[in-house]
């Protein structure tokens, strides 16, 4: 609203085009009615997103005196391909006192070395924001906005406690600057979150003043860490890949703070059994993943199966590869050059996925994973797949039949964590 574009000589007209093209999220562009010159001032208001609005969190919305989301949805950016510098200046000065604005990037004024789309897809909140850590800068930076239903401070003291350990656990990238924020809407809302490898950072979205009746602050420790492990695990060049991006994330967040102290063991148990019942209790459970990949978003039962799925796989195959090795190598040792090669330059592909397999676990594994990741046979889980300190227990209910959920996982009567090797 009330956008105005000013140079040197005046004002300037502008016109509009909206596109949308495959693959891409849609775009504005606003072009000038003639050239412009010297200095060039662009003035607009936007309205923030309602809350009623769904889908991932890329609208700006408020958050008690403040706001986050993304900046696609927040700034016009100019299309200047010499341009090799950008900085953002925040003025908050019609906020409440105290205020700063952060994104990926920093705290306050930054200057990022690229064209001026380089600001594009960076989380931010603006507000009386709260600190994580006493100043911007450590190796993990975490900022709250809004009124969560939980202690903020601990909770992001925790965030940071875990993404050290998984810092360790994959060792590949060392202990890389990371950018955790959570924004908290004036209303019950589910804990959800988005995570950015490129910028390393993720966008937490909570409710207040209360939880609904289903989430709790486990539920949201599981989202935290489950979005911060996508720095590690990262993507598949060749294709979406969920089993993969999303069901090795789901095994090591769901496995790793349990083995490592941070969560109890009944806590990593009810997400694996959420995930599992996900898995097991879909209508999808039997679909090959070409079929997945075509159906809607909206079907979220469908979508959610590679979660599972490749969680189940990856417990397996961890627990395969313990073994044989009597403890000395797992699942992350074992992909640890796989990540090592991607860093430098080598993409993950399915056939560079399959070739690992095959040099880690022979030709007999290739064909179980194009059998049941990628076919749709269901993966069968094996017994202390997810290790010592969790029992796998059959499921004897009415509709085990009909639902495919046929075990469930408690945490061993007595264990306390244990300190995995990595």
């Amino acid at each position: 609203m009330d956008l105005t574009i000013t140079d040197q000589k005046g004002a300037v007209a502008a016109q509009t085009a909206d596109w949308i093209m495959p693959d891409q999220n849609p775009g504005r562009r606003w072009t000038t009615a003639r050239a412009v010159s010297g200095l060039v001032t662009v003035r607009y208001r936007m309205k923030v997103t309602p809350f009623e609005q769904g889908g991932p969190p890329f609208g700006v919305k408020a958050a008690g005196y403040g706001l986050g989301g993304n900046t696609g949805s927040l700034l016009m950016l100019p299309e200047l391909p010499e341009v090799r510098q950008i900085t953002l200046r925040w003025d908050l000065s019609e906020m409440v006192k105290g205020s700063r604005g952060v994104m990926a990037g920093g705290l306050g004024t930054i200057t990022i070395q690229g064209p001026s789309d380089s600001l594009l897809d960076r989380w931010l909140l603006a507000g009386p924001l709260m600190a994580g850590q006493s100043a911007y800068g450590h190796d993990f930076n975490a900022y709250t906005v809004g009124h969560p239903p939980f202690d903020a401070r601990a909770m992001m003291t925790w965030a940071g406690q875990t993404y050290r350990v998984l810092s360790r656990s994959f060792g590949y990238l060392g202990v890389t600057q990371y950018l955790l924020l959570i924004r908290t809407l004036d209303a019950p809302s589910y804990a959800t979150g988005t995570a950015s490898v490129a910028n390393g950072a993720s966008l937490i979205t909570v409710g207040s003043p209360t939880f609904l009746p289903d989430q709790s602050e486990s539920g949201l420790r599981t989202t935290i860490a489950h979005e911060m492990t996508h720095n590690w695990v990262g993507y598949f060049d060749d294709s979406a890949a969920p089993w993969f991006v999303e069901g090795l994330t789901v095994y090591i967040s769901a496995t790793l703070p349990c083995e490592t102290g941070l969560r109890p063991w009944s806590e990593c148990a009810e997400e694996i059994n959420r995930k599992a019942a996900e898995y097991y209790g879909s209508e999808a459970r039997n679909w090959a993943q070409s079929r997945i990949d075509s159906a809607p978003f909206s079907r979220e039962s469908v979508r959610r199966v590679p979660y599972g799925r490749g969680m189940m796989y990856f417990a397996n195959l961890d627990h395969a590869i313990r073994t044989n090795s009597n403890g000395r190598r797992t699942l992350l040792t074992a992909l640890r050059p796989l990540f090592e090669k991607r860093l430098k330059g080598e993409p993950i592909t399915l056939v560079t996925w399959k070739a690992w397999l095959r040099a880690e676990r022979g030709g007999h594994e290739v064909a179980l994973f194009d059998r049941t990741v990628l076919g749709g046979e269901i993966v069968r889980p094996v017994s202390g797949a997810f290790g010592p300190h969790l029992a796998m227990v059959a499921n004897t209910g009415p509709n085990v039949k009909d639902s495919g959920l046929r075990y469930a996982w408690h945490p061993t009567v007595g264990d306390a964590p244990h300190a995995a090797v990595h």
